[in-house]
């Protein structure tokens, strides 16, 4: 797995390594800038630079034509933090791509790689002006200020990570409400995939955000039990579905109502 981030931009603006360097001492300044490999300006001319940030190689470089991608996102896919999503990416004249050159498959040394990948995409973000930011395969599109805002502690040690490598999925047809999670896949989990109708949206985006939360900052998979959900007077099951579900075509971790009796599990 290599993690990437794609910058979609009107235009490029272009940006000096002091710059990436000063900035990245200002919002986090226990990071370590390492060796940068380019030259002193990154334009649409300075072809690929490599740098390194706590340790994790990335390439970065200016693209001056639209990317080569399709982003749909409608019905279940739906993106509810961005509902313009394809018209506004469909403005995009150029993109600048960060891509981290060193594959892994550890689960931590995959959220250290997504955390420097995101870092960097979060210094530049705050250098040039951009449109929205693509992660990974394309299955978490943000639009620009949305980013800016959600990445405003990513300084932090602990800053939250959910909200910019797992997305908060839900779609409404006619026997209820799913909802689920699209990213936890990238790490080695299960997605999660909520039974239509068990539960409403305010619910279903708060239950899955703290079991993202907790499962990435744990590393411990969600258990095959049932378990309580804060609110909710029903007891739920976990159980494993191979087959995959409405988000993801991998194996997701179905939450469902139950009969059984509550266990001390409480997510």
């Amino acid at each position: 797995m290599k993690f990437s981030a794609m910058l979609l931009l009107g235009q490029i603006q272009p940006i000096t390594v002091s710059q990436i360097r000063s900035e990245l001492t200002r919002i986090a300044p226990q990071a370590k800038f390492g060796d940068w490999a380019s030259a002193p300006e990154l334009n649409a001319n300075s072809g690929t630079s490599t740098i390194a940030i706590d340790d994790e190689p990335m390439s970065i470089v200016f693209v001056p034509t639209p990317a080569e991608v399709t982003i749909v996102e409608r019905e279940h896919f739906a993106n509810h933090i961005w509902p313009n999503v394809e018209a506004d990416v469909a403005e995009h004249t150029a993109y600048l791509l960060i891509a981290a050159t060193r594959d892994t498959v550890d689960q931590r040394a995959l959220l250290k790689q997504a955390r420097a990948v995101t870092l960097l995409a979060a210094v530049i973000a705050r250098l040039t002006p951009f449109i929205g930011i693509k992660w990974v395969s394309g299955s978490n599109s943000m639009e620009a200020k949305s980013f800016i805002n959600l990445t405003e502690n990513i300084g932090q040690p602990d800053m939250n990570a959910v909200p910019l490598w797992v997305r908060i999925m839900h779609y409404k047809q006619p026997d209820g409400l799913i909802g689920g999670t699209l990213g936890l896949h990238y790490f080695g989990f299960a997605d999660l995939e909520y039974a239509a109708g068990s539960l409403d949206l305010t619910t279903v985006m708060s239950h899955a955000y703290l079991t993202s939360e907790t499962l990435l900052r744990s590393g411990k998979p969600l258990p095959e039990d049932t378990i309580e959900i804060e609110g909710q007077s029903n007891v739920f099951k976990v159980s494993y579905k191979k087959e995959g579900g409405i988000f993801v075509p991998h194996a997701v971790a179905y939450i469902s109502p139950s009969s059984g009796k509550k266990t001390w599990w409480k997510w």
